[in-house]
């Protein structure tokens, strides 16, 4: 094992919230800072998933640093690529590779009281103390493959549409989409185009909303580069959209019926038969599960050579696919959308084993009282943050405006803990369940407690992702902050 370092602040994980946090610390005059990343480069799940047709589904401009605009971004919606050079240039920018430790990950973290201190342990040996750390890991990072028996049954070539195979032609070849959610409406159109046959199963439809995509022209592009301003109005107009899927997730009847309609439309018009439509179309309000966008994928399921089978799939055979309603079909390929585990890593444990005081594990108590102050702090777990923790995201915007929100107030408390005005902060537990189920109450009274299965509540009902309310309402709220629900010392 190496030696013991030591670093004022430590960041886990350099994707979108990780790097935002090195560059807040480097703005705020703060450079002691160590970011452990368990990938070779920075990006995070825009470096890690590469599959066809990936593409954001926040317009370029809101998918970005408020204070680092880019000007040149190609289209409207900027797909895998051009989402990580971005993220590449401003990690650069700011110098915080040479910061980072790269295809490493942290094992566990655990905090000492006698030197109010975390120290952390990697799978290099590596051990680091930290005044303070910030977890940016995010929740959603381990493929998740359904449960249906043993897939080495299977004699042909499968995987994971997070962990693609670019090595394999699928031209010619009777290939089965599994999942229509998030990453299967942005894989089925590119699967569509190489495949002699395709055939998607879909356990329930999602409300799906046109991307109506499109480039930006050499024009608007120098028009952004050379007057701020009409950046700014452009960023705007698009986060002026945007709210129509916070009236959505409020259940204020016109915009539910806007977006309805919006969604009824799109498919009417790219698929002439009523039956398929019937199959695609949710019996569940909009805003309950997902709203998924795309421009191609109800195009997809006008082609004669594709199918849709609206049923699970209950196991695989030698030869392919055995689904609920009872059919047997065969597949050269099978492509699983079937999104990620929550915990972290394979075995659903946490991405890392962290211990606060007393020896308290986080999991432990986050599965009892799964609540977070503000949305970024545990009672128990003093110096330790979490970008965009348990209902910690305004849902209808980019992850960009929540994650600055969160890193800016982190960046101000690491100035006074480092500055020597605080040795720790942490959330009061009283405080933290009153705040809790304040946000509990009205969350309640929102899309995602409705009648349909998803992964934004817990078994018990509480809906842990996101806060009931604007960007703007949680900034106001933290930078108001009057210190009341914290213990400082």
């Amino acid at each position: 094992m190496s030696a013991e370092t030591a670093s004022d602040v430590g960041i886990l994980g350099a994707g979108v919230s990780g790097i935002l946090m090195g560059m807040q610390l480097r703005r705020a005059g703060l450079h002691d800072f160590i970011i452990h990343e368990r990938l070779a480069d920075v990006g995070g799940t825009w470096f890690r998933n590469t599959w066809p047709g990936l593409c954001c589904d926040v317009p370029s401009h809101l998918y970005s640093y408020s204070f680092a605009p880019n000007p040149d971004w190609s289209q409207l919606y900027a797909d895998q690529a051009e989402i990580q050079r971005y993220l590449r240039a401003c990690a650069d920018r700011h110098d915080l590779p040479r910061q980072t430790r790269f295809s490493t990950t942290v094992e566990s973290a655990r905090f000492d009281e006698d030197t109010c201190t975390w120290l952390l342990e990697d799978s290099a040996g590596n051990r680091t103390r930290h005044r303070m750390v910030v977890s940016a890991t995010g929740g959603l990072t381990e493929p998740n493959l359904p449960r249906i028996g043993d897939f080495e049954d299977y004699r042909g070539i499968y995987w994971h549409s997070g962990a693609w195979r670019h090595d394999v032609d699928l031209a010619g070849k009777r290939v089965a989409v599994v999942g229509s959610a998030a990453s299967a409406v942005q894989v089925v159109p590119q699967v569509a185009r190489r495949a002699a046959h395709l055939t998607v199963y879909q356990r329930s439809p999602n409300w799906m909303l046109p991307r109506n995509n499109r480039p930006y022209t050499d024009t608007e592009r120098a028009a952004f580069a050379a007057d701020p301003g009409v950046w700014r109005r452009h960023w705007r107009d698009l986060y002026r959209r945007s709210m129509l899927w916070h009236r959505v997730y409020s259940r204020i009847p016109r915009g539910v019926e806007e977006l309805r309609r919006t969604c009824l439309d799109q498919m009417r018009a790219a698929i002439p038969d009523p039956a398929r439509r019937a199959l695609l179309t949710p019996d569940y309000e909009p805003g309950c599960k997902r709203i998924l966008v795309s421009d191609d994928y109800y195009p997809a399921f006008a082609l004669p050579h594709v199918d849709l089978v609206a049923s699970g799939v209950t196991a695989m055979t030698p030869t392919g696919i055995a689904s609920a309603d009872g059919q047997r079909r065969d597949f050269d390929v099978v492509i699983f959308c079937t999104g990620y585990k929550l915990g972290g890593r394979a075995d659903g444990r946490p991405a890392v084993e962290v211990y606060g005081r007393d020896g308290l594990r986080l999991a432990n108590a986050i599965a009892r009282r799964p609540e977070q102050y503000r949305g970024i702090a545990t009672p128990g777990f003093p110096n330790w943050f979490t970008i965009c923790g348990i209902n910690g995201s305004a849902a209808y915007t980019s992850l960009f405006a929540s994650a600055e929100i969160h890193a800016e107030f982190i960046a101000r408390m690491a100035g006074r803990i480092i500055g020597g005005e605080l040795r720790s902060i942490e959330p009061d537990a009283d405080a933290t369940t009153a705040y809790s189920a304040a946000l509990q109450e009205r969350l309640q009274r929102m899309s995602w407690a409705g009648d349909c299965t998803n992964f934004y509540k817990n078994r018990a009902g509480r809906i842990l992702s996101f806060h009931p309310g604007t960007a703007g309402e949680m900034r106001r709220d933290l930078r108001s902050d009057d210190g009341s629900g914290w213990h400082v010392a």
